[in-house]
């Protein structure tokens, strides 16, 4: 892989979570039920991220055209707001949480007075119209201290999930759509090029017990044994040592005829 097509920081984060999205397909999960517990998913996760810049490289035009993207949404201005824009911001970011604060804290005080004198005057007196108006004030300021209450919580919960985006995004050029559309098909590229194949490849290796599937095993050697005996291997062409024993058996052999008159033994080493 060429220098510049090194993953870059943020997208190794990128990368293990699409080797996480691969583990997490049916296909995967289906496969490694076939491994009989010889190889799980935290096995494949180390393998597929110790291969990361060998399967980086199955996508690396699609990786090229993002980090071009990206480059080209940096060099583009963002719009400045106006200042008054800005300041209206900022009141509004400042003056929301205060009366989130503030409501339900007046609104559960002013209840608590309320209840108190209202249930005071009914004592002293049964029948009491500022009591029962006390009563009445007391309840209903409980009750918009609890709608406050609400309504602050659901204003920090939209405020928490705006600050997770924004931190997901990391960089304002991840929030171009171009980036965005670049980034998926990278992704979708390393998916279907790199880990897919990759964690299938482990799987079938596990699965044929070491050996690719569609390699069929090579033939195991005879025993060897006595000699002339059925276990014997007999050397042949194949075993690459370039010898073939004679056809005794072929028509066309004739045996030495050592009775004939021109037949003579063995000359000895040295004779003329």
């Amino acid at each position: 892989m060429h220098q510049n097509d090194r993953l870059q920081a943020p997208d190794t984060t990128a990368f293990e979570r699409t080797v996480d999205q691969a583990l997490s397909s049916p296909e995967i999960r289906a496969a490694l039920s076939q491994t009989a517990g010889s190889l799980n998913a935290e096995q494949l996760r180390s393998a597929a991220l110790g291969a990361r810049d060998t399967l980086a490289a199955t996508a690396t035009a699609e990786y090229r055209e993002l980090v071009r993207q990206r480059a080209a949404a940096a060099d583009t201005p963002r719009p400045v707001l106006s200042p008054s824009a800005a300041g209206t911001s900022s009141r509004s970011g400042g003056v929301l949480p205060a009366l989130g604060v503030l409501v339900p804290g007046l609104a559960a005080t002013a209840a608590v007075v309320f209840l108190l004198f209202g249930f005071g005057l009914h004592t002293v007196a049964a029948s009491s119209r500022l009591a029962d108006e006390l009563l009445t004030a007391g309840w209903t300021s409980a009750g918009v201290a609890g709608v406050a209450v609400l309504i602050g919580l659901v204003w920090m919960l939209v405020t928490a999930s705006r600050n997770r985006a924004a931190a997901d995004a990391r960089t304002p050029a991840e929030a171009d759509p171009n980036v965005a559309r670049a980034h998926e098909a990278w992704q979708l590229a390393l998916l279907e090029r790199g880990i897919m194949p990759f964690l299938l490849g482990r799987l079938d290796t596990a699965t044929s017990g070491g050996r690719p599937l569609g390699r069929p095993a090579l033939p195991r050697p005879a025993t060897a044994g006595v000699a002339g005996g059925a276990g014997e291997a007999r050397p042949t062409p194949a075993d690459g040592r370039g010898f073939s024993s004679p056809d005794y058996a072929a028509p066309d052999f004739t045996a030495p005829d050592f009775g004939s008159p021109g037949f003579s033994g063995p000359t000895a080493p040295g004779a003329p």
